[in-house]
Formats: C-alpha cells, structure tokens, sequence
C-alpha cells in the first residue's frame, strides 16, 4: 500500500466521520425539546454541546472546522485535491446535488448553533435530575398517620 492510498484512506475516513457526526447532530437537535426518553435527550444534550464547543473554537482558531483542516491536508497529502471551501458545502453538493455560496453555509452553521445552545439550556433546565426530583416529590402525596 503506498503513502498516497494511505493518505487518502485517511482523508476519507475523516470526511465520513464528519459526515456522519454532522447528521447525528442535525438529525437530534428535537431530542433537546422534545423529552419523552430524558436519558437520551440528557445524553443527546452533552454531544450536542461538545460539538458545538469544538465548532466554535475550532472556527475561531482555524477559520473553519479542524476535520475540514485535517482532511484537506490529508488529501493534499495523497496527491488528491480539496477545494478551499467549508465540507459542508461539499457534503450539500454531495447529497443535494445543489452547492450552497461559502456564506449561506456558514449562516446556516451560525444558526444551527444557536439553536443547539438554546435547545441545550432549555433540555438542561428540564430533564436536570434535581428538577425532576423536586417535581416527583411534589407530585408524591404526603401520608397522614
């Protein structure tokens, strides 16, 4: 196996893993409002917070997502070329067929955050296990004796 191939086995690696981390945030963001299983929406909370974390640190130290910066380096590494454009314009164009303008990707991330943020302090605030314990205990009859 040659160092490009590895390379760029590397690279792909990276970009399916962004791939699928990206959906897996997108596709939960109603777990943080909708609270039927707490367990997962607490669960589903943390990720989200963690990803938006490393986004935004990750935005404002490299310009753009270290995943992006890793892959771009790995493919440029194995004789591939990668477009000098956020993956999520890539990954649009990939799975839509469509390619978004650099800035629409970035208003779009922009506002996926901020609703992240909100839908965390908001599944924060309601699935917290000292406010659920307080709320069973007022619901829990007090017996007389």
């Amino acid at each position: 196996m040659s160092s490009q191939s590895l390379f760029r086995g590397v690279a792909m690696a990276i970009d399916w893993t962004h791939a699928l981390v990206m959906i897996a945030w997108g596709v939960g963001l109603p777990l943080l409002v909708w609270h039927r299983f707490p367990r997962i929406s607490r669960a589903y909370m943390w990720f989200a917070m963690s990803f938006v974390v490393l986004s935004v640190v990750s935005h404002e130290i490299l310009g753009e997502c270290f995943l992006t910066t890793l892959a771009r380096a790995a493919w440029t590494s194995g004789g591939g070329f990668r477009e000098r454009v956020p993956f999520t314009v890539l990954l649009t164009n990939a799975v839509a067929g469509i390619r978004p303008s650099t800035r629409a990707a970035v208003l779009a991330w922009e506002f996926a955050v901020f609703a992240s943020s909100l839908g965390s302090l908001w599944c924060w605030h309601k699935t917290h296990p000292r406010r659920r314990g307080s709320e069973l205990a007022a619901r829990t009859p007090v017996k007389s004796a």
